[in-house]
Formats: C-alpha cells, structure tokens, sequence
C-alpha cells in the first residue's frame, strides 16, 4: 500500500469517525430528551396520586356536610310535627271536657 492509499484511506476513517461523532451527539440529546420525558411522566403520577387522595378526602367532607344538611333540613319538619301532634291532642282534650261537661262530669 502507497503512501497515497494510506492517506486516502485515512481521509476516509476521518470522515466516517466525524459522521459517527455528530450520530452519537444527537444519539444523545435523544436520550437526555427522553430522560426529561421520564422525570415528567414521574412528576405528573406523583401529582395525580396526591389529587387522587385530595379527591376522596374532599368526598368524604362533602358526604358528611350532605348528612349535616339533611338534619338541619329535616329540624323545622320534626318541630311542626311535633306542634300539629300536640294541636290534635288539645283539640281532642277540649272536645273530651266539652263532652264530659255536657254529660255532667
């Protein structure tokens, strides 16, 4: 082999090598690109988890204030129902004492 095949030859391993070298760069930048990608997705599950668990937490307040709700609504009603009882038994004493005081009791 010539000197002049040799530096052919050398020209050429120097050029594939630059070739391999910007290949491997952007090889790289791919694989940096993808480990950003990663962290993310990790970031982005952690947050779901924790939203997740502020949800059920928020459910359960709301159940409970539905419950407290219901019986604060349903207070007047047992009240009014507790004054028409008492209305009906004045009304039926009266009616019992008329009756009795026109028998003479």
């Amino acid at each position: 082999m010539t000197a002049e095949e040799v530096a052919v030859k050398l020209e050429g391993h120097t050029h594939e090598i630059k070739s391999l070298k910007h290949r491997m760069d952007a090889v790289e930048k791919g694989h940096e690109a993808l480990n950003k990608l990663a962290t993310a997705v990790e970031v982005m599950a952690s947050e779901q988890r924790t939203q997740s668990e502020t949800m059920r937490e928020i459910k359960k307040d709301v159940t409970a204030l539905g419950t407290k709700v219901d019986i604060i609504e349903n207070k007047p009603a047992k009240r009014w129902e507790g004054l028409v009882e008492k209305a009906i038994w004045a009304v039926i004493a009266a009616v019992i004492a008329f009756l009795l005081g026109r028998v003479g009791l």
